[in-house]
């Protein structure tokens, strides 16, 4: 029996599709006056074992993508027994820059919104679980630049902390996993004892617009109007292990933001499903693979392990 909504504006609203695939369903995550939030959600054809759930997140700077950009990955999950939904959220740099010309407050608040949304939607999983097969004890988030920023911010803010959205989850809520690709935290220090899980990251350490380890987003000035700072994969991946966490860091020596997308590309479903399994059984990890590539790196950054 689905539990009450939470929320009025909450709906479990089945869209039919006519796609090309017929392998998924849409509904309304979140709905108010202005906005309408929807999901497609890939389930597995046998479905009646509980299985954990991976939410996708798109990329797009927080103004452009969509979510059909994470149906390949979430149909390769369905077709390997794990339930995924791909999500959509309010792009609200739309029209505005998230570069180093941008306004900084703008850009918190669109992370913010992102990863609010993110737990909308998680909450209305927990609140509705439609269908059999949906263990939402057992939620992994998975994101690309910035959908990898909304789902970490999403897994490690301090909701308490939040001055523009209430928070949706109960405080004893965690996530069972982050699969990132060239993600970034805003404060390193929300990573903390009590709340650290397993993150699988991938990032090229020459990466211009989402930095790698510790840097102003897209390299801006410190004088630059957009200036933010931002902790990346590598940063995250020192943090988890300091605490003991457990952490995956897929490092690409001198190659830039396209690592976005690899963990969720062909080559790397052995890695996701390994990852899986291994957040899914508590196992501890600490985990660094680098690849060395040919590229020269032009932006002066040097890591002694890429050489």
């Amino acid at each position: 029996m689905l539990r009450k909504f939470l929320f009025p504006f909450f709906f479990l609203v089945p869209a039919i599709i006519f796609g090309q695939e017929h392998d998924y369903e849409t509904f309304i995550y979140f709905e108010n006056d202005t906005v309408k939030l929807e999901l497609d959600l890939f389930r597995p054809d046998s479905g009646s074992v509980p299985s954990p759930l991976v939410i996708h997140v798109h990329g797009g700077g927080f103004s452009g993508g969509n979510r059909s950009h994470g149906h390949p990955f979430c149909r390769f999950l369905s077709e390997n027994g794990i339930p995924a939904a791909s999500i959509s959220y309010s792009l609200s740099m739309k029209g505005k820059s998230f570069s180093c010309d941008g306004v900084l407050a703008e850009k918190i608040k669109a992370i913010q919104m992102a990863a609010h949304q993110t737990r909308i939607a998680t909450l209305w999983f927990i609140n509705n679980a439609p269908g059999p097969g949906i263990d939402t004890n057992s939620i992994i988030l998975a994101g690309r630049s910035a959908g990898a920023e909304a789902v970490l911010q999403a897994a490690f803010m301090n909701p308490l902390e939040q001055s523009h959205f209430p928070d949706t989850l109960s405080a004893s809520f965690r996530y069972a996993g982050i699969i990132s690709g060239a993600g970034a935290l805003l404060d390193i220090n929300l990573i903390t004892r009590d709340n650290k899980i397993p993150v699988l990251s991938y990032h090229g350490t020459c990466d211009p617009l989402v930095p790698y380890h510790v840097a102003p987003h897209h390299y801006c000035a410190q004088t630059a109007s957009g200036y933010m700072m931002f902790f990346g994969s590598l940063a995250i991946h020192e943090r988890l292990t300091s605490l003991n966490g457990s952490s995956q860091l897929m490092t690409y020596c001198n190659e830039g933001h396209k690592h976005a997308g690899t963990p969720f590309s062909e080559a790397e479903t052995h890695t996701v499903l390994d990852f899986i399994d291994r957040a899914m059984s508590g196992e501890k990890f600490s985990i660094h693979r680098i690849f060395k590539g040919n590229d020269i790196c032009k932006m002066g950054l040097e890591f002694d392990f890429c050489y």
